[in-house]
């Protein structure tokens, strides 16, 4: 099925007012990227943090665009033209909100497709490609997965826009920084099963506590059937507020505990990989493999991803064979060795919580180096209790890494930094320009910090 509406299907949704009325009886195509428009498309003017798409939407027009979405006119010029290219433009009061009504509009075209809803305080992006990949051993080559991190008000509906006729299950990431903002991407996703990750101390600047990021979380589930299977972390702090939100739902834990349903046992560093346990606590079955992924933290993970597995009617094996084919995309404990150095890329985003897996994780990996050197970055959007945070990291990673290098990158990390006797620097190419050149070979370098904060630059 392609992604098709007629005129009458964009008004009934959207409403607002056509300030300009189609030649088009339907539009083929929605799109939001004037750069990549097509003919016949719906091109969505939409405002975010870098660009303004109702600076564009002539240019949509012009490319061929059937009709445009805006929330503020065009200039009287610009309308003239829209009007005499046969492009309709229909004003309505929120451009983003009408584009998720669309996209809800044409999930529903799918009423029995299962989707797997996906959100945490960090390791979504993991999650989903182990779900992804488990799935794949029930529907081979035909599971919808997020792009990348695409898991925000612009980029959900892009995937669900993705979903055809060849789709047999997809698996969407929803992530979010502010109360409320999980509501919306659920309503339009309408998943028939979720999983959290689980809860960590991340956007604590507007979900100020713990609790605060478990009601926001807990948000996937309520979007869910009634009669749904949902996933959580079964040693989350806030875990009564995930069971509330669950309601009557059939609910599965996963964790590191035996006390979970489903239990991730890391069996650390083997020939070729990582050892993994998966133990499910009331089948009392077990599978024990190894695979490519590192560090105690992803063992959660892939318990939570067998927990979603097994409500697929998925065994332990299938399950198993589905984790040791995943691969993480991005800059995401990415190891790679040049010029006789080890450089461990895990840059992608941070807090408390990541941040400490990666480093135990590290730790583990370079054992056996012949030096190791941790660029440290801030973390981000940690609310009033960042310098704590901040401090308490650094502390940490000072008793775990006695005796190596530890380099700090940004303004939050440099009063807990200066404080510990720590090298510093401003910015990463200040880094950068520091480290090039007085690196040992043989040794092992970890990059470790909020993606904005641009750690990558130093690989």
């Amino acid at each position: 099925m392609a992604v098709s509406f007629t005129i009458d299907e964009i008004s009934a949704v959207c409403g607002g007012e056509w300030i300009a009325r189609p030649t088009a009886a339907t539009v083929e195509g929605v799109n939001d990227d004037s750069r990549s428009v097509a003919k016949g498309n719906l091109f969505v003017a939409l405002k975010g943090e870098l660009a303004d798409g109702h600076k564009y939407v002539l240019n949509a027009a012009r490319a061929g665009a059937a009709c445009l979405l805006v929330e503020r006119a065009p200039q009287d010029a610009e309308l003239t033209e829209i009007k005499q290219l046969g492009c309709g433009c229909l004003l309505v009061a929120d451009s983003c909100r009408a584009y998720h009504g669309l996209a809800r509009a044409y999930r529903r075209r799918f009423p029995n497709l299962p989707i797997v809803g996906v959100t945490g305080s960090c390791g979504k992006t993991s999650t989903k490609e182990m779900v992804a990949a488990v799935l794949e051993k029930k529907y081979p080559n035909h599971v919808l997965k997020t792009i990348g991190n695409t898991n925000n008000f612009f980029g959900v509906p892009r995937n669900l826009f993705r979903i055809n006729d060849e789709t047999q299950a997809a698996v969407i990431e929803m992530g979010s920084n502010k109360q409320g903002e999980i509501d919306r991407l659920a309503t339009m996703v309408e998943p028939t099963t979720g999983i959290i990750c689980n809860i960590g101390a991340a956007h604590l600047e507007f979900f100020h506590d713990l609790r605060g990021v478990a009601e926001e979380k807990g948000d996937l589930f309520t979007h869910t059937p009634e009669n749904a299977t949902v996933v959580m972390p079964g040693e989350a702090v806030g875990l009564d507020i995930l069971k509330k939100h669950a309601g009557g739902r059939r609910i599965v834990t996963f964790g590191a505990s035996d006390e979970c349903d489903v239990q991730g046992v890391y069996l650390g560093l083997r020939d070729g990989g990582y050892g993994l346990k998966l133990i499910t606590k009331n089948r009392g079955e077990s599978v024990e493999f190894t695979w490519g992924l590192g560090g105690a933290h992803q063992a959660v993970n892939a318990a939570g991803a067998a927990a979603i597995g097994l409500s697929f009617g998925l065994s332990l094996e299938q399950i198993a064979s589905g984790l040791q084919a995943c691969e993480l995309p991005g800059a995401r404990m990415k190891v790679e060795q040049i010029d006789g150095r080890y450089w461990v890329n895990d840059s992608y985003n941070a807090n408390p919580n990541s941040m400490r897996a990666s480093l135990s994780w590290f730790k583990e990996i370079s054992a056996s180096g012949k030096s190791r050197l941790l660029v440290l970055g801030d973390m981000l959007e940690l609310g009033e209790n960042s310098a704590k945070a901040h401090e308490e990291l650094l502390q940490w990673a000072r008793a775990e890494f006695p005796n190596d290098r530890i380099v700090t990158v940004g303004k939050l990390m440099a009063p807990a930094s200066e404080a510990l006797g720590l090298e510093h620097y401003a910015t990463a190419l200040e880094a950068k320009e520091a480290l090039s050149g007085h690196l040992p070979e043989g040794g092992w370098i970890l990059l470790k910090g909020s993606n904005s904060i641009g750690l990558s630059a130093i690989l």
